[in-house]
């Protein structure tokens, strides 16, 4: 395990709640953080959140960060709940469907850039205002 003291701080990973992102969020507990988990699921959430409550603080907030109202809403309940946000894990993303180029369709474009490349701007921008205070 690492040595790294986040004691005290308060941890935001989107995605959180399976995968690379569970483990980020499973690393932040171990590490004595409090963790957020930002996803759109909030049934997985709710469950994984439970399952790691003994590990420490575990927040689950549903949300789409692909919706920037969402997201803003979800940086406030954190906040509210957390007292504060120190780290963000933009981790929340697709892939989309396995075609080539000239055959990919425009709106699954879209829905893949909505979260991967709007939600990481959403979620910088509702976070590190709150970081900087």
């Amino acid at each position: 395990m690492n040595a790294i003291d986040l004691a005290g701080r308060v941890g935001v990973v989107t995605g959180g709640a399976q995968g690379i992102g569970r483990a980020v969020t499973e690393r932040f507990l171990a590490s004595g953080a409090a963790v957020a988990i930002w996803d759109i699921d909030g049934k997985l959430i709710e469950r994984v959140a439970a399952e790691l409550g003994a590990r420490g603080r575990v927040l689950p907030v549903v949300a789409d960060v692909s919706d920037a109202g969402q997201v803003d809403r979800a940086a406030d309940a954190t906040v509210r709940a957390l007292g504060r946000l120190d780290i963000l894990v933009c981790n929340a993303g697709i892939t989309g469907p396995n075609k080539k180029v000239w055959e990919y369709p425009v709106e699954d474009w879209r829905k893949v850039m909505a979260l991967d490349l709007d939600g990481v701007f959403y979620c910088c921008r509702a976070a590190v205002p709150v970081m900087l205070k």
